[in-house]
């Protein structure tokens, strides 16, 4: 096994193992609805004011597990952001601390994630290969799936001295790749299928009075019927009029589907060839794919800030709601388990994975249960100045923009007791 080695990897491993004396307080009792234990057991959906290593050791030895977890971590780029995104010193030692602070957030990461759940992380090349390394180390190189690309934005800059970077990476990985169902990708365009197979035996079907017909009207003879490499009989003369076939006649072909569905979806071609339409109940959904550079952008995400915030930036390189949708997207629910799909975001910046949960559960009817963690860390710059920290912003945010988009979702706004 490939394993990364730096100076400190033992002493921050063995953060996940020191205990948390403290539960759960309310919190934001005065701007939002109070909560207490009782709430924070029962509510859909969660706002964790707290430090993420110790909320994710309490949310282990709880035994919470989750489906689906998502993290924009810090990059380690250095850039003066909304938080700090980088440790002090710089080069090698700027890795290796950065290093010891993800690293036991990735074990316990690994530790909440269920059986059969994903984990999916956002990086850019700063960190890239040193993060990769790591979570394959700790999942495993078998259980990472694949990493996806993304634009963040739609034009490059050229600031930099040799190239210009505008693509960021979503690793994805799986607590265990053989019981995890497969990743979802888009829907199949296919809006029609054949409906014969040369490899099939010679059946007689009904061709039925009012199956539409894209052929010229007229009256076709009986005979066989070639339509490139596959041909039919037709045993009984067809009349075709105003576009649909105006008495029901027999014919002789390699079918491949039964007669309900034929006489149900069938049609014949312009060429005299024979098709069907494909149900809403057939449409699949291909494998996942790792190009995600159509997908929204931070330009996207900063316009949907906007609308909560006003003309202020809040928040440098927020993930847009669409890049997230997206990945809920590709991890499919078992309807036969009981309960949402628990989700898990504990670097949670602005809030959106929650506001990306409430969408994708509009759009594909699938349950979600969503736990933030953000840290109290103190924001930068005046025009954030009514927020005192990241996580008011999470909050603000979350309460304001799903209200705004018509959901009324049961929030529980919880820290660590002090």
């Amino acid at each position: 096994m490939l394993e990364l080695v730096w100076p400190g990897k033992e002493k921050s491993a063995a953060l996940c193992s020191t205990p948390v004396e403290r539960g759960w307080d309310t919190w934001f009792s005065a701007s939002f609805d109070s909560s207490n234990q009782a709430k924070f057991e029962s509510a859909n959906h969660r706002v964790i004011a707290a430090d993420n290593l110790d909320a994710l050791k309490l949310l282990r030895d709880s035994g919470q597990r989750y489906d689906v977890i998502y993290i924009d971590p810090p990059y380690n780029t250095g850039s003066a952001l909304t938080y700090n995104d980088k440790k002090p010193s710089g080069g090698a030692a700027s890795s290796a601390t950065w290093l010891n602070s993800i690293y036991p957030r990735m074990i316990l990461a690994r530790d909440v994630l269920a059986e059969t759940g994903v984990f999916f992380v956002s990086i850019d090349d700063n960190e890239a290969c040193h993060l990769l390394t790591i979570l394959r180390e700790i999942f495993g190189q078998e259980n990472h799936l694949g990493t996806i690309k993304w634009r963040r934005k739609r034009k490059p800059s050229f600031l930099d001295k040799h190239m210009s970077s505008s693509l960021e990476y979503v690793l994805v990985f799986a607590r265990n790749a053989r019981l995890c169902p497969r990743l979802l990708g888009m829907e199949t365009e296919e809006s029609t299928r054949p409906v014969l197979n040369a490899s099939n035996k010679n059946v007689e079907r009904l061709i039925p009075s009012g199956m539409p017909a894209h052929c010229p009207d007229g009256k076709y003879a009986p005979g066989h019927y070639k339509n490139r490499s596959l041909g039919f009989s037709l045993l009984d003369p067809l009349v075709v009029f105003q576009g649909v076939v105006s008495e029901q006649a027999r014919i002789v072909g390699q079918f491949r589907i039964q007669q309900e569905l034929w006489a149900e979806t069938g049609f014949i071609t312009r060429n005299f060839g024979l098709r069907r339409r494909v149900l809403e109940s057939e449409r699949k959904r291909r494998h996942a794919e790792d190009d995600g550079t159509a997908w929204p952008t931070n330009e996207d995400a900063q316009s949907e800030l906007k609308l909560v915030f006003g003309s202020e930036r809040v928040f440098d390189f927020p993930k847009p709601v669409g890049l997230l949708t997206e990945l809920l997207s590709m991890v499919s629910h078992d309807e036969s388990r009981q309960g949402p799909q628990r989700c898990l975001d504990f670097y949670a910046g602005s809030g959106s994975f929650l506001i990306a949960a409430l969408e994708q559960s509009r759009a594909d009817a699938v349950p979600r249960s969503v736990d933030l963690i953000q840290s109290r860390e103190s924001v930068r710059g005046n025009s954030v100045h009514q927020f005192s920290d990241i996580a008011e912003i999470c909050a603000y945010r979350v309460t304001v923009d799903s209200l705004r988009r018509g959901f009324s979702p049961s929030f529980a706004f919880v820290q660590l007791a002090q």
